[in-house]
């Protein structure tokens, strides 16, 4: 009987230092938020607030003006201007914009949400952030949420990425196929977009400089494209939908 007493008062310790930790935890959350309005759109991932303050969301990427489906997360965002949310600042980013996570007046976490919508990739998520961005991510894309809509392609292809040496092999599983304007990016703002490229069986893309020829792309590029502990490739079709991709890292 002794032991039993003593097993539940050690379980009813461990417990309330639990739940202790965790009230703790979510206190100092909430210090560090900021009441904020917002009041421009600028992209997909960031906006200014009513004192000019920029803020770029973190954890994700949103497509550039010239890439596909740019207009969708600022349609998403844009329910969102003029609106008060709660804006936990994490620093700030090489453009000196705020880098921060929004929570709306429903208590939504916006910089997940805008992925669990198919709106934004993962990009640069913080390590304790992995699990959530990845899933919400690979969620999207197999409901075709967004701009994850798959391409009459997508079951055409297989990659792999060797991030040391800057190379990717694409494998071409279907019929010999005319990849004209069919657009490659990583998580980030990089991205190529092929042109006149037919691919038979396999295609390597280098990311350093070089003369094309009918197996190998060179995509010029003056720094690294692929980080080597994590990052994603994407790949789209004229139409702009999703053709392949490949997450390694996560």
């Amino acid at each position: 009987m002794q032991k039993h007493h003593a097993f539940l008062f050690a379980l009813l310790i461990t417990i309330l230092i639990a739940a202790n930790i965790s009230i703790i935890k979510i206190l100092s959350t909430n210090n560090n938020l900021e009441k904020v309005k917002i009041s421009r759109i600028i992209d997909g991932d960031t906006f200014e607030l009513e004192d000019g303050r920029k803020v770029r969301l973190a954890n994700i990427n949103t497509p550039e003006k010239n890439q596909p489906n740019y207009i969708l997360p600022i349609q998403f965002l844009s329910q969102f201007q003029n609106s008060t949310v709660d804006l936990e600042i994490l620093g700030a980013e090489k453009y000196g914009r705020i880098l921060g996570r929004i929570y709306t007046i429903d208590n939504d976490y916006l910089n997940l949400e805008l992925v669990k919508q198919g709106l934004a990739s993962k990009f640069l998520v913080h390590e304790d952030e992995l699990k959530s961005f990845a899933q919400a991510e690979e969620q999207a894309i197999k409901q075709e949420k967004g701009i994850w809509k798959k391409s009459q392609y997508f079951n055409c292809f297989k990659s792999e990425i060797n991030a040391k040496d800057e190379i990717v092999t694409i494998t071409n599983q279907c019929d010999k196929l005319n990849i004209n304007d069919f657009l490659l990016k990583d998580e980030s703002t990089k991205y190529l977009k092929f042109k006149n490229i037919i691919i038979n069986n396999q295609l390597i893309i280098h990311s350093n400089e070089g003369e094309n020829n009918e197996t190998d792309i060179f995509w010029n590029s003056k720094t690294n494209i692929w980080n080597n502990d994590r990052d994603s490739l994407y790949l789209f079709d004229k139409e702009e939908n999703l053709a392949h991709y490949k997450t390694y890292g996560y």
